[in-house]
């Protein structure tokens, strides 16, 4: 298997590498899976394989420690702020520490679930802890798993989850069809995304500044970051700008990244949310920013254990920490063809075809990255403040931008009646869903939000709203093209690497 440099070749396309750069006082990330940093090929199997038998025997080792001294491993986990910032773990020892929190099991001794039935408290169920149920009770959460990994894990660590793998969110508790339906998705390139998104939103936020200096009543023009429209801004006659045009962000112009229907900032709010409402592990930091007015999330528990297990301090800042690096740390999906020429012009021809029936105005093949540099601790003055640049495989090119393949515009659109949710979640119209990135998409299969297409035909089928065009053309298309199509679709695939599945 070789990398898409064939198939862009292919085409005539032009890639614009960035350079791998480096800020003062920033650590490079270090890739999860370890890819190859300078070549466009992958590691060799052989690398692969030893890497993988290390990990293996080093597991067995911490299993044999933790069945002799229980809690010995537990211990090593429980990783503090300080030790962070004051350099005492690089970035490295972080990756690893995160791995191990990702696809460790929670137990009740190390705050799984709650205790709320002896409060006889609506907010979660009714057994003992951890309380388990798997349709979520409100903001408050499920718990409905035990480890980060029950539902990352096609494909490896940080993939997605398949259809039984659903989360029912915002439910009664109980029943399955009071909650919105929720397929996991892929983590690999989330730090790139966090990125790009703080871009984007500086951008946005600049130009609605200088609009309102510039225009004169009655003048308009369009709002765009790195080439993406968002609609247009007026200058009314009373001097205020008029924003009713602008479609795809939230009022506030932040880009949001994460979740199906875009609802999340940052990489970090994420880790801390669905420890809460996945397992009920509840983070330090996320009880601290979290006003006692919003039992409904936390629980209505003592304010120093509102979920009322018995156990404080369930997750340190550190923890989350670790566990945001190690998700910043995966590396992006990759763009991968096979050796059999038939199979490449058909890849060719599909890419073409994938920009000119409109796919692509949505599905935006490439962003350009100016600054790399992103803060995973609990504020940007903490560590650690990472380089993610060597994630991109890219040419040595001074002072030009990163380019990543994501193919998406992460803006949000309405995608029709067919595909909305029964409400809307957080403010976010029903039928308003942040644009997937399709790198990776041929490895992170079942599609659409809610797990319910099979396959990439089922999916493209169910376009509506402003991907009914796009979706019609796509049926239009012969057998052979809309083949190529597909085709070309399945070269988006994660790195591969080898592991011993836990």
């Amino acid at each position: 298997m070789k990398r898409i440099g064939l198939l862009v070749a292919v085409v005539g396309l032009l890639i614009a590498d960035g350079g791998c750069r480096r800020v003062v006082q920033v650590e490079p990330i270090v890739p999860a899976e370890d890819p190859s940093l300078r070549s466009l090929d992958t590691p060799s199997p052989t690398e692969q394989a030893q890497r993988t038998i290390r990990d293996r025997l080093q597991r067995r080792e911490q299993m044999f420690r933790e069945v002799l001294t229980p809690g010995s491993q537990w211990q090593e986990l429980r990783v503090d702020q300080q030790q962070i910032d004051r350099r005492r773990l690089s970035i490295a020892r972080l990756v690893d520490l995160g791995r191990e929190l990702f696809r460790t099991d929670f137990t009740v001794e190390q705050g799984l679930g709650n205790g709320l039935a002896r409060r006889n408290s609506k907010l979660a169920g009714s057994r003992p802890a951890p309380n388990l149920r798997h349709v979520h009770g409100g903001e408050f959460g499920g718990p409905d798993a035990t480890r980060c990994a029950a539902c990352h894990h096609v494909g490896g660590l940080g993939g997605g989850g398949g259809k039984i793998d659903t989360v029912f969110l915002l439910g009664d508790g109980d029943r399955p069809d009071s909650a919105l339906h929720r397929n996991p998705k892929a983590l690999l390139g989330a730090g790139l995304l966090q990125a790009l998104a703080e871009e984007m939103s500086r951008e946005l936020r600049a130009k609605l500044s200088s609009a309102e200096r510039r225009l004169s009543p009655g003048q308009s023009e369009m709002l765009s970051s790195k080439g993406v429209a968002f609609g247009p801004i007026r200058k009314r006659s009373d001097g205020n700008l008029d924003l009713t045009g602008i479609h795809g962000v939230s009022p506030d112009f932040i880009v949001r990244p994460f979740g199906w229907k875009g609802s999340t900032s940052t990489l970090r709010q994420v880790v801390m949310e669905s420890l809460q409402q996945h397992m009920g592990v509840q983070a330090d930091e996320l009880l601290r920013s979290q006003s006692r007015g919003r039992s409904e999330f936390l629980g209505d528990g003592p304010e120093e254990d509102p979920d009322a297990d018995g156990i404080t301090h369930e997750a340190t800042e550190g923890m989350v920490t670790a566990l945001t690096t190690f998700v910043a740390a995966l590396p992006p999906p990759m763009e991968e063809v096979p050796e059999v020429a038939t199979f490449v012009m058909r890849a060719a021809r599909g890419y073409e075809l994938f920009n000119q029936i409109g796919c692509a105005g949505c599905h935006v093949p490439t962003m350009k990255l100016d600054e790399p540099t992103v803060a995973l601790g609990p504020s940007w003055q903490k560590r650690p403040r990472a380089d993610l640049s060597p994630l991109l495989v890219t040419a040595h090119r001074a002072k030009e931008p990163l380019v990543v393949r994501l193919y998406s515009d992460l803006r949000r659109h309405n995608m029709g009646e067919a595909l909305a949710d029964p409400r809307s979640y957080r403010g976010i119209p029903k039928d308003e869903w942040l644009t997937p990135p399709l790198w990776g998409v041929a490895s992170s299969g079942p599609y659409l939000h809610d797990g319910r297409a099979p396959n990439v035909h089922t999916a493209i089928e169910a376009h509506g709203g402003e991907g009914k065009a796009a979706a019609a053309a796509y049926a239009a298309l012969s057998t052979e093209d809309a083949g190529a199509v597909r085709v070309f679709l399945q070269t988006l695939t994660r790195p591969q690497s080898l592991e011993f599945k836990p």
